[in-house]
């Protein structure tokens, strides 16, 4: 096993999000955890280096840039409440509140992290203690009204149409 040394806990952010896997654990290699992937900006870089350096650390772990924006981008993971049987990773709002909300692509969040040397490499990774969404921008396009959103000079129905209803299975062709 590893040896790590851990450092004082801090809050990145607002940071855009590019990624999030917060609604249930990532186990696709066999590690169940939760994550976020944010957007590096010259402050976020420079707080997660000058935290590197308190751990006498030679690299950070996560980070990578993006090869379509060229945007650099940092993942923070947590297992610890994966393998306390929770599926959705606690969401604060930006009154400190839980909420159901799960941030996605474009919101703006505040991550509280805890750095981490580890020794076999020198390496330091940041592990997500705590996410707060400060700022929904995310736009999914199956929400409450299950539409797709809008899409300008499209189709437009002249007529109200009988919606599709879904086959029972004795219409199965199979």
């Amino acid at each position: 096993m590893t040896k790590s040394n851990y450092g004082n806990s801090f809050v990145v952010g607002p940071a855009e999000v590019r990624w999030s896997h917060l609604m249930k654990p990532d186990d696709k290699f066999g590690n169940p955890h939760h994550s976020v992937t944010i957007i590096v900006d010259a402050e976020l870089q420079g707080q997660l280096d000058s935290a590197m350096q308190e751990l006498n650390g030679n690299k950070i772990n996560g980070l990578k840039t993006d090869t379509e924006t060229g945007q650099k981008l940092i993942r923070f993971k947590n297992v610890l409440k994966a393998r306390e049987g929770i599926s959705q990773f606690p969401v604060l709002d930006s009154e400190d509140k839980l909420t159901d909300t799960i941030p996605f692509g474009t919101d703006k969040v505040r991550v509280k992290v805890t750095p981490s040397l580890i020794e076999r490499d020198g390496s330091v990774s940041f592990y997500m203690d705590k996410i707060q969404l400060v700022e929904r921008n995310y736009e999914g396009g199956s929400g409450s009204d299950g539409g797709m959103g809008k899409v300008e000079g499209g189709y437009v129905a002249t007529e109200e149409t009988t919606p599709v209803t879904t086959a029972s299975e004795d219409d199965t062709p199979f």
